[in-house]
């Protein structure tokens, strides 16, 4: 008996990745490392396997301008793609992460907003990446061949300088170990609704030498 079957992918968990041009990287993230370390200085002392991590507030800086214009563009390009665009997004929190060798931060996602985003200002050569855990609850995972888009319950998005991941606030992921022998610097930020920022997607947390 001949049967006709179609497959079809329903509720797909978008993922937007954006490159600034090589060249372009390099002055850009020079700049934004110099501001960093700037913000830091002078580092106190972390336990091993620590990070440090900037206030929430570079993107009301105006040392970084350029990279709040950067993000506000990719956002409205988003906000398009997802026929949102009515709704103005808003920044509610921008924030740099320095992981030395040996750091990682540890699953979470980002509540009480709609956007979430990473931009890499310098990785390792070896070890970095970002790892985004499957959503769906009550998964089953038999043993396959082969682990792929359809039989594993986690992505990995590569990283490298100049690159901007952009994802859903509520989709849980982590940064495993630096396994590489230089910093892993990058700034963080969420995105909001303009008229539910105000009142709900203020950060909560406080920043500390040491949080990982």
């Amino acid at each position: 008996m001949k049967v006709k079957q179609e497959i079809q992918e329903l509720f797909p968990t978008p993922l937007w990745v954006v490159d600034l041009p090589p060249a372009d990287a390099v002055a850009f993230n020079a700049k934004l490392k110099a501001e960093i370390e700037a913000i830091i200085a002078p580092r106190p002392k972390v336990p091993s396997g620590s990070n440090w991590q900037t206030p929430q507030d570079l993107h009301t800086r105006p040392a970084f301008a350029d990279f709040t214009l950067l993000v506000e563009k990719v956002a409205r390009s988003v906000a398009q793609y997802l026929q949102v665009e009515k709704f103005p997004l808003m920044i509610t929190g921008c924030w740099a992460n320095i992981n030395p060798p040996g750091s990682y931060h540890p699953t979470h996602n980002h509540p009480n907003n709609y956007l979430s985003g990473v931009y890499y200002v310098a990785v390792p050569a070896t070890g970095s990446h970002l790892l985004f855990q499957d959503p769906r609850p009550g998964l089953i995972l038999p043993p396959t061949a082969k682990l792929g888009r359809l039989t594993a319950n986690a992505s990995v998005a590569q990283t490298q300088p100049g690159r901007m991941v952009i994802f859903p606030s509520w989709l849980r992921h982590h940064v495993p170990s630096n396994e590489g022998t230089t910093e892993r610097i990058s700034i963080a930020f969420n995105l909001m609704f303009a008229n539910f920022a105000e009142t709900l997607s203020a950060p909560s947390w406080k920043p500390t030498a040491g949080n990982s």
